[in-house]
């Protein structure tokens, strides 16, 4: 058995002894003290601004908030499938619309029908529809 010996490198890569460099970074800042009266009210508003403008999550929502987002999806985005639990049974399908305590539901095969609203117990997303 013949041993091999490994090949010596073609290229030897030398790393040169560089002295550190040094930066110099900012020390201190100054800043504009904010004014009390102006500033309190501007807070107090921007909160306001915050709370409202925050979403829900869709688990967080109520029933009929759930229903409401899923009527109101912009036409650009595809219509999101979910299941539907009323005290009947249970559906797979698309919201449609939610007129007067009704609500139209579609299902995956293209069964639409009415379900009163406060026969419904349950909203849950399962994804969007392929048809998109």
């Amino acid at each position: 058995m013949k041993q091999s010996v490994p090949n010596e490198p073609l290229l030897y890569i030398v790393q040169p002894n560089l002295e550190p460099k040094v930066s110099y970074m900012q020390q201190s800042f100054q800043a504009k003290k904010p004014r009390s009266s102006q500033q309190t009210g501007i807070a107090e508003w921007g909160e306001d601004a915050q709370k409202q403008g925050k979403q829900k999550q869709f688990q967080e929502m109520t029933l009929e908030e759930q229903i409401q987002f899923l009527v109101k999806l912009p036409n650009h985005m595809s219509r999101i499938k979910c299941h539907l639990v009323t005290r009947k049974g249970e559906y797979k399908g698309f919201i449609l619309e939610y007129r007067n305590g009704h609500v139209k539901f579609q299902t995956d095969r293209g069964n639409k029908f009415t379900i009163p609203f406060n026969q419904i117990d349950s909203v849950t997303l399962i994804g969007f529809s392929k048809d998109a």
